[in-house]
């Protein structure tokens, strides 16, 4: 799992990474929304320096999931330096959690 979580991790404090976990196809909304989103704010562009998506579908990315504990998929994983901070299958719930942290400092 330690493995998995370096890769998952951005390199610096203050830093997020964002994954999706997602099952048999990428929803594209959510994509359009989650872009909207990150390039809302500048604040939010800069801190949010790695947005990666992993099918479901690609064994590494079955294992890696497997090493964080996601059973359920689509899964949103929001990662700092330190580690996981937030897993959830709701965009809405990643852009409150990251707007509170970026946003109302």
């Amino acid at each position: 799992m330690q493995d998995v979580l370096k890769e998952l991790k951005p390199a610096n404090n203050g830093q997020y990474a964002l994954h999706l976990f997602y099952g048999n196809s990428l929803p594209g909304s959510e994509t359009t929304e989650l872009n909207r989103f990150q390039n809302s704010d500048n604040r939010i562009t800069d801190a949010l320096i790695k947005v990666q998506f992993w099918d479901r579908e690609q064994e590494r990315n079955v294992k890696w999931a497997k090493a964080i504990g996601i059973k359920n998929f689509p899964m949103y994983v929001i990662a700092d330096a330190e580690g996981i901070v937030l897993e959830t299958p709701y965009l809405s719930q990643v852009k409150e959690f990251l707007s509170g942290k970026l946003l109302h400092e």
